[in-house]
């Protein structure tokens, strides 16, 4: 009954030496792995740390664009706006875009507050062409009958129409609202009052929405009319303006003036 015992406490002295062996050779592996990790891990995190501080100081450093407008009194939450909007490193050139664009907007008889909403809203203007896109736009505007002050109106009320194609977007939105029966005077009023109509596209927005008003009888004289007192109802998305129609049409209200009405409310 006592061999056992005496045999394991036999056994311990080896049992001791083999696991100070085995850790003596373990603590050298485990230290290197410990340095390999660190190595490994440490350099991608300097290289990163450097490509990250260079991306940085690019983002940090000021552009001759940026300079100038803050030089114009633009706000340094402007400037941000600019440069968050204009899709890529505000660095546009000074020469051809930046000094000549402001020039020109000042020209039009702008005032400092509507300039800044048209750049802080729409930067990438300075993407394009003066020539080639921003003053034909002003042009085409003019050609409906408006005045000088009238397209500095419209084009402070929605500066994005800067951006716009005569060809793919000005002109079908105005042949379209042309073929509803609106004269040349109430499409230049629906455009003036709501000129973010022109960016729309016409068969997959706009006709649509006037189809909603069709339905309810609204038609000839009666659906220009509507459009005319009141544009907005098209820059509505569809399903506002169904649900207006529907909840006017099930109470027995539905006429031009209580739409009318009805889409001043928010």
């Amino acid at each position: 009954m006592w061999r056992k015992p005496l045999h394991v406490a036999l056994l311990l002295p080896q049992l001791l030496c083999c696991l100070l062996a085995a850790a003596a050779v373990w603590s050298p592996c485990a230290s290197w792995l410990a340095i390999g990790r660190w190595r490994g891990a440490g350099r991608p995190l300097v290289a990163r740390s450097r490509v990250q501080s260079r991306s940085s100081l690019e983002d940090d450093a000021r552009t001759p664009a940026e300079e100038y407008l803050e030089s114009l009194g633009f706000s340094a939450d402007e400037i941000r706006k600019v440069k968050a909007r204009y899709l890529r490193r505000f660095n546009p050139d000074m020469s051809s875009m930046v000094k000549p664009v402001l020039s020109w907007l000042s020209e039009l008889r702008m005032t400092e507050l509507q300039v800044k909403k048209v750049i802080t809203s729409n930067p990438i203007i300075f993407r394009g062409s003066l020539e080639g896109n921003l003053k034909p736009v002003a042009q085409w505007l003019s050609s409906l009958g408006m005045d000088d002050s009238q397209v500095v109106k419209t084009i402070g009320k929605s500066p994005s129409i800067l951006a716009l194609s005569i060809d793919n977007n000005l002109k079908p939105t105005l042949q379209w609202l042309s073929s509803l029966g609106m004269d040349d005077l109430q499409v230049a009023k629906v455009i003036a009052a709501c000129p973010s109509l022109l960016g729309l596209s016409v068969d997959k927005n706009l006709k649509p929405k006037v189809t909603i008003l069709q339905e309810q009888g609204f038609a000839g004289s009666q659906l220009v009319s509507c459009i005319a007192r009141f544009p907005m109802s098209l820059s509505l998305s569809s399903t506002r303006l169904a649900r207006r129609v529907s909840i006017l049409d099930a109470q027995g209200l539905l006429t031009e003036k209580s739409l009318c009405n009805s889409m001043r409310l928010t």
